[in-house]
């Protein structure tokens, strides 16, 4: 069961961190572009520290969901060869 749960929450983080990474971000009605493709040419200072701030938010998300998703594929991978060594 515990496996189940940290596979489902650490996937869940990481789609979350991967929306927002796509998700464009506005400032004061002008367009930075989003994390992975940030709008061409010059951009305005305050565009530079929120990309950099959702770029901080989307690497801990995806970062932390996968380390909880690999966690919990990992208690289910133990939890079998148990099961199977013990047969």
């Amino acid at each position: 069961m515990l496996s189940k749960v940290l596979g489902a929450a650490g996937v869940l983080l990481l789609l979350t961190g991967l929306f927002l990474a796509t998700r464009p971000l506005h400032v004061d009605s002008v367009s930075c572009g989003s994390v992975y493709a940030p709008d061409k040419g010059i951009t305005p200072m305050q565009c530079d520290t929120r990309l950099d701030q959702r770029m901080n938010l989307v690497a801990g998300l995806a970062g932390g969901g996968l380390v909880i998703a690999v966690a919990g594929f990992g208690f289910a991978a133990v939890r079998e060869r148990r099961t199977q060594v013990g047969s």
